[in-house]
């Protein structure tokens, strides 16, 4: 499929999406972005992951949707990855914001492949996969003014079907908790 989109490396990959892509999900037509006053209420009833050709028809993801098609990438690219799912507790005790992100590694560094957090936009290096995790961490701790008490983070396994929130949070939190 990327060689058909003439996207080779990460940096291709990364263009690629900053070209073409915004962030957000269609639903029957309509888009929906983080802009929308009820996007998280939006989220939570109507979205469903995008995968492959159906995610570069739309041109709208989420977090869930970039990493997978990235994942697609590195495997299809034989490039050395892994994704991965933090789940975060409020103080209050509720649940709170979740981020998917990939990591890959190439010339011995591990670098943080990051599209959809706008903040913090780009691809990012480390000297190993764990400097990676905690460096990511922190800053999903501080972007949130540390309202954030517990952070579980797993390690993915590839979604081959299109899933609601709810299974796919299902989906990553039955994967390797570090």
């Amino acid at each position: 499929m990327f060689k058909e989109l003439n996207v080779q490396t990460p940096k291709q990959l990364f263009e690629y999406l900053s070209k073409y892509f915004k962030y957000g999900f269609v639903y029957r037509n309509k888009i929906f972005t983080d802009d929308n006053i009820d996007f998280q209420k939006n989220m939570d009833n109507l979205y469903k992951i995008r995968l492959g050709k159906d995610f570069i028809k739309n041109k709208y993801g989420v977090c869930w949707d970039f990493c997978e098609f990235e994942r697609r990438f590195f495997i299809e690219n034989k490039i050395e990855h892994s994704c991965y799912f933090i789940e975060s507790i409020l103080k209050s005790k509720e649940g709170g914001p979740t981020h998917t992100f990939l990591l890959f590694k190439q010339n011995g560094k591990w670098y943080w492949f990051e599209y959809s957090w706008l903040y913090y936009r780009g691809i990012w290096e480390y000297a190993s996969q764990k400097e990676a995790i905690q460096d990511i961490i922190e800053k999903f701790k501080n972007f949130y003014n540390n309202k954030i008490v517990d952070i579980n983070i797993y390690k993915t396994t590839k979604v081959t079907k299109r899933l609601d929130v709810c299974e796919f949070v299902k989906h990553c939190t039955n994967g390797n908790k570090l």
